[in-house]
């Protein structure tokens, strides 16, 4: 009997957290295949900060700039541009940019789901575009937030912005819609009523009026 090659099969638990990121990464990499066609040009991802002991599959070593210290940030993001409906730009007093995004409804349950859970820990942003890629912002989560709406103060660049309205909808931005001209009805046009003739009715003859019958001499 020839031999048989025999490879040993170790199986692996692994804690739910990282089932949930594996499910994540399989989801974006099906999206991202399905649509390659449509090209995005600007990224905007929001990373939550995570445990260490994740891994470097999950976790990703970053320095945060504002809060001047190391941590690790889950490698898939919490909330993307696919997330975002309208923008609302502003300058900001160090001379950069500054924006409002409000989410769409998955966005919205999506926020409110890891402002709940994560409170305490940080929220920090990178914006790509052609150009490259680079952190804008990190944000302490220190409340709960339900209505959809996510702001960076800071840290947004001129080209930044400027693909960034070209993208999506700016709040303010939207033309108002003509009024409607209000048409006054001209007794004298007979197209204003359809049912009316184009040729007017010839008038009614005058009624023959019967003499009253006169009293005898």
């Amino acid at each position: 009997m020839p031999a048989v090659l025999q490879i040993p099969i170790r199986t692996t638990k692994l804690p739910p957290m990282q089932i949930r990121t594996l499910f994540a990464v399989l989801a974006l990499t099906a999206t991202s295949a399905l649509g390659m066609s449509q090209k995005v040009k600007v990224t905007v991802r929001f990373h939550t900060e995570t445990n260490k002991q994740d891994g470097d599959t999950f976790a990703m070593p970053v320095h945060l700039q504002y809060q001047n210290r190391d941590t690790h940030l889950d490698r898939i993001p919490a909330l993307s541009e696919k997330n975002i409906k309208t923008i609302f730009p502003f300058r900001a007093t160090d001379g950069s940019w500054g924006c409002s995004f409000q989410l769409n409804e998955s966005g919205r349950i999506r926020l409110e789901t890891l402002s709940s859970e994560s409170r305490g820990t940080s929220l920090v942003v990178f914006i790509g575009t052609k150009t490259g890629q680079h952190q804008v912002v990190d944000m302490i989560i220190d409340r709960i937030v339900t209505d959809g709406t996510i702001t960076i103060p800071r840290g947004i660049t001129d080209i930044e912005i400027l693909v960034l309205r070209q993208q999506f909808k700016v709040l303010g931005d939207e033309k108002p819609k003509p009024a409607k001209k209000e048409t006054k009805n001209d007794i004298t046009d007979w197209r204003i009523n359809r049912d009316r003739s184009p040729t007017p009715k010839p008038a009614p003859p005058p009624r023959k009026e019967t003499p009253l019958p006169r009293l005898p001499d």
